[in-house]
């Protein structure tokens, strides 16, 4: 979206009016200024800089209902005092008044306010915040498959300064007439042609959107991570054939003891549903349980338990896993155990597992604590005389138990086979903790993983899956990434070769961050003097 323009030395017409909250009130001259459509309002909000902004937003829309406010350009002056300009009729200021210009927010706090009527004309400041939404949602429609897509729709790019939190009633019905006018070109009686509705992490906590807005093709619904406490409130769309219907993530969800009291409740609004949160229902218990294959929390750190898991599991499979230090935090602790494999194969899992600590087998009970291993040094040396493993990342499943401000615990378990032949088809399950450390990097503190003989439905008749068969795990050739990793490195070669910090960066840059052959390609640089004065 291009930057509002605000057009300088033009002479105003009017003199801007400013409402307090120290002596709210609304006289005639106020009313008349604060009815024009042709301005742009200032409102200050004392001491906003201490809260969120969208629970300060959010309360100052919801306060002016029914009427509607759009705030654009919010910003914290150097007070600590939040401010935006907006664009609104009589009756939603009049409803701020009426409330002394004060706003309490859901966490109880009182927000003060101030508005300046008429601060600046729409020549002043050219936005167009209706074609700008209406402009994204155009982008956001997939015409060929019917979705419109408004998942986390404030955080939009295209958006630019406007503010437009759909979790607001108000504010959803102004963006879905947007959304006509987008897609369809007018707001006039013809109804949004969508099949698929997403409306992931926005905050909704119900949808009351007054108007029809979809025609009756609507069958897929997605509200994950919102903030629904009661399938009550979305009975706007029990008249729709919806057929998919996502609500991971949502309070509602944690009202229900079973999954079957789960899935009645909802169909009782939904009778057309055939699948829920990804599972499909209706049909024999015994042929599909009412699991998910893998759950991550909210969403937002999947990309860091993708990145952990391929990195592991890569590592893992190598010939020698002597790879994975660096891997295992300096305090990191691990312990396995072995299931009650067949006679015939427990002979040989209990050679290649000799620290196998599974409490039903012991005999010497002293050994407890001797097989907990304790630090990377003896962790790595037990991984290493494991025979070597390849793995099928597709056939993982992968829980994300706990998510702390530092740490995660993840649950990985799935198949593997060893590459000599040893064993059958294997079966794992294992659980990290890993922790954040400096550079963005993360480290294993915990692991603790148990092995046994995978069940035979995993390999025999119909229900083998290729996800199954073994795959070689790519070579990996350990890199430094971290900056202070790199800085060691260039610290180093400086001191070695007595060149400056610049130029022993510019030589491990090219030789891939390998110091090896970064002191190689120097030697004979300097042996053939081809290396600048400036370099030292």
């Amino acid at each position: 979206m291009a930057s509002p323009t605000v057009v300088p030395g033009k002479k105003n017409t009017w003199e801007p009016l400013r409402l307090t909250h120290l002596k709210p009130s609304f006289n005639n001259h106020e009313l008349a200024l604060a009815a024009r459509q042709d301005l742009w309002h200032k409102f200050i909000i004392f001491d906003a800089g201490k809260y969120d902004k969208d629970e300060v937003l959010v309360s100052i829309i919801n306060a002016c209902e029914p009427e509607f406010l759009l705030p654009v350009m919010y910003q914290i002056d150097k007070a600590g005092n939040g401010t935006f300009l907006t664009r609104c009729n009589t009756e939603a200021i009049e409803n701020l008044v009426k409330q002394n210009l004060c706003v309490v927010t859901p966490s109880e706090k009182i927000l003060k306010i101030d508005v300046i009527l008429g601060f600046l004309s729409m020549d002043d400041l050219q936005l167009n915040p209706t074609k700008t939404v209406a402009q994204t949602l155009y982008y956001k429609y997939e015409s060929g498959k019917k979705i419109l897509n408004l998942d986390s729709f404030q955080k939009e790019k295209s958006l630019g300064s406007i503010y437009c939190p759909v979790a607001a009633p108000r504010v959803l019905l102004y963006v879905l007439r947007c959304a006509k006018m987008g897609i369809m070109g007018n707001i006039r009686e013809v109804k949004l042609p969508i099949r698929e509705l997403a409306l992931r992490n926005n905050g909704i906590s119900s949808f009351i959107p007054f108007e029809k807005f979809f025609n009756y093709h609507l069958c897929k619904l997605d509200l994950r991570f919102n903030e629904l406490s009661d399938v009550e409130y979305l009975r706007y769309f029990s008249e729709f054939k919806i057929t998919e219907l996502w609500l991971d993530g949502n309070p509602l969800c944690m009202k229900y003891t079973t999954p079957e009291e789960y899935i009645k409740t909802i169909k009782n609004i939904f009778p057309h549903l055939q699948k829920l949160d990804g599972i499909v229902i209706g049909v024999e218990k015994k042929l599909v349980p009412i699991i998910q294959n893998n759950y991550i929390g909210n969403g937002t750190k999947l990309g860091l338990v993708k990145q952990f898991i391929r990195h592991f599991f890569t590592l893992y499979d190598q010939d020698d896993r002597i790879v994975l230090n660096g891997l295992y935090d300096t305090n990191a602790l691990y312990s396995m155990t072995v299931g009650n494999a067949p006679t015939y194969t427990q002979k040989n899992l209990n050679r290649v597992f000799a620290n196998n600590r599974n409490l039903l087998k012991f005999v010497d009970y002293a050994k407890c604590q001797e097989f907990i291993l304790r630090g990377p040094e003896k962790i790595i040396s037990v991984l290493r005389r494991q025979p070597p493993t390849t793995h099928n990342l597709k056939s993982l499943q992968v829980d994300l138990l706990h998510e702390g401000t530092s740490h995660l615990v993840i649950a990985v378990q799935g198949v593997f086979y060893y590459k000599s032949s040893i064993f059958q088809l294997m079966h794992f399950n294992r659980t990290f903790v890993i922790i954040a450390k400096e550079d963005h990097e993360h480290s294993i503190i915990n692991d603790q993983c148990h092995f046994d003989v995978a069940p035979a439905a995993y390999t025999t008749g119909e229900n083998r899956d290729p996800k199954f068969e073994p795959k070689d795990a790519p070579r990996f050739k350990p890199t430094l990434f971290s900056n202070a990793e790199k800085e060691q490195l260039v610290g180093f070669l400086s001191e070695l070769s007595t060149m400056n910090k610049e130029w022993c960066k510019k030589y491990l840059d090219s030789a891939k961050w390998d110091i090896r052959v970064a002191i190689n390609s120097f030697m004979k640089a300097y042996m053939v003097n081809d290396i600048p004065r400036k370099a030292f």
